[in-house]
């Protein structure tokens, strides 16, 4: 066993960035490590129940609302706003870290605060992909850009904000790293929470980066129990952040009326259960149940394409159905999804509900796809998950440990 350690961890508090760390910390926590958990006030029983630390701060990024659709403008400022959150919270760290931690392990939407203070503080750092990483040959950022109505300018203003930005947190944490070197697009060490099988450009990635794909909690997802009688189930789900869309639950739960199916949906925050109207006998709908509770049951899932959600259903076995929002990051999760043979695809969130009904029969008959999909529940398994992961830590501290004169 390693010598124990402090590693501060600072994912996006967001649902699809938090929950990929947790069981990973859970791990190191076992394993005999102090671990500060930096995150907003909505995760911090989930933190707490892993035995980690949590550093609550507010954070602009959480709060801000969402768009339905993703805009060049919007994609443009997104930058601006990662930067600004992260002058606040460096910040937020020095002023609660009476000394630093061993180590800094942060989320690439939340990179500039812990890559900031690893480097003033010569400290190591991992950073964390819960989305298709990036290197110096493939960027995910350029891939979604490719997907947008139109090019993003380098002169927008909120481009030069950005940089201009940058340059000044640099200079203000006297690192010696310019504006260009400070935005590398990964670090020496990398955790991916999903497997090299599901990467785009793998080909491009060398052993800086480790896939080690969804770290999935240990313990038995209960609560919800499938129909006595044997009918298949499907879980639809539009995720925690993308689902302001009653109507799409509506017409799902009549597309699926009379047939011998049982329907669960599980709606989100933004949508309540009243606003459904009556429900069909073989329809149930929840604001939220854990989703491991049903995929162990479930035929097939209908879901937005988020990175998690596929890959927590994958790795029970269970086949897709892809109904995007007009998000290019879930475009894209979607489009490989369905290149893999994972699958069926529906083009949006706006396809007809017979659309997606006839989708989730198909791909319940679909034996290539149920071949595909146990091909990559072998590839998840092989990845290692979140023994993996902890181990990548370890090794990183025992690394730093060893290059540090005594």
């Amino acid at each position: 066993m390693s010598t124990p350690g402090h590693v501060l961890v600072n994912p996006l508090p967001a649902h699809g960035h938090v929950t990929p760390t947790l069981a990973v910390v859970a791990e190191l926590v076992r394993r005999g490590h102090r671990v500060t958990f930096a995150t907003t006030a909505e995760f911090a029983d989930a933190v707490l129940a892993t035995g980690a630390e949590p550093l609550v701060y507010d954070s602009a990024l959480a709060g801000k609302a969402q768009p339905e659709r993703f805009t060049a403008d919007y994609v443009a400022r997104e930058p601006l706003r990662c930067i600004e959150e992260g002058i606040a919270t460096a910040r937020v760290f020095e002023r609660a870290l009476a000394e630093p931690p061993d180590l800094y392990v942060y989320d690439v939407s939340t990179f500039p605060a812990g890559r900031a203070l690893a480097q003033k503080q010569g400290r190591p750092a991992i950073q964390l992909f819960p989305v298709f990483a990036s290197n110096e040959v493939f960027s995910f950022g350029q891939a979604q850009a490719a997907e947008l109505d139109e090019p993003i300018s380098a002169e927008h203003p909120a481009i030069v904000e950005f940089l201009a930005e940058v340059g000044g947190f640099v200079a203000e944490h006297g690192l010696t790293a310019g504006t260009m070197e400070f935005l590398t697009p990964c670090d020496e060490t990398n955790l991916v929470f999903l497997p090299e099988e599901f990467q785009l450009n793998a080909w491009d990635f060398d052993d800086r980066h480790t896939f080690v794909g969804p770290c999935l909690p240990r313990e038995r997802a209960d609560g919800w129990a499938p129909p006595a009688d044997g009918t298949p189930v499907v879980l639809i789900s539009l995720g925690t952040t993308f689902n302001r869309n009653p109507d799409f639950f509506r017409r799902c739960a009549r597309a699926f009326a009379g047939l011998p199916w049982h329907v669960v949906l599980t709606l989100g925050s933004r949508v309540r259960v009243a606003e459904l109207g009556e429900l069909p006998p073989n329809v149930e709908a929840h604001q939220w149940l854990p989703h491991a509770a049903v995929l162990r049951h479930a035929s097939v899932f209908a879901c937005h394409a988020g990175m998690g959600t596929m890959m927590e259903a994958l790795s029970f076995g269970v086949p897709l159905v892809l109904v995007p929002p007009d998000v290019t990051e879930h475009k894209l999760n979607a489009r490989r999804a369905a290149a893999l043979g994972l699958g069926h695809l529906v083009s949006s969130v706006d396809s007809s509900a017979e659309e997606v009904r006839d989708a989730v029969l198909a791909a319940a008959g679909d034996a290539r796809v149920r071949e595909r999909v146990d091909w990559m529940r072998g590839a998840l398994e092989r990845a290692g998950g979140a023994t993996r992961a902890a181990d990548v830590v370890e090794a990183t501290l025992a690394r730093s440990r060893a290059a540090t004169p005594l």
